[in-house]
């Protein structure tokens, strides 16, 4: 098991993790800390969608930012994460 996190914000769980090749995936599940993300996620990994960073804050945008943390604590870096509506999530280590 692994937990997304934002900075020092755990995000969720992260269950049934696989790699595809440089890709790691699994199913996110969720805390009340994802709401103010969602509109975010679903604009980046909308296919339909425009993406315009300016619209987001600039903090969500700097993969330095982003980390795994597992089971023993251990915090690694990883790249903007897509998040998808039905949970799924896909990331890269830095």
């Amino acid at each position: 098991m692994f937990l997304l996190y934002f900075q020092d914000e755990c995000l969720g769980e992260i269950q049934d993790i696989n790699t595809e090749g440089m890709w790691m995936c699994g199913k996110l599940i969720p805390n009340q800390n994802i709401v103010k993300f969602k509109d975010f996620f679903k604009a980046l990994t909308s296919e339909e969608n425009d993406f315009k960073e300016s619209e987001y804050n600039e903090e969500w945008l700097k993969d330095d930012n982003w980390f795994i943390v597992d089971d023993h604590q251990n915090k690694r870096g990883i790249y903007l994460p897509a998040v998808y509506e039905d949970g799924e999530i896909n990331w890269r280590w830095r």
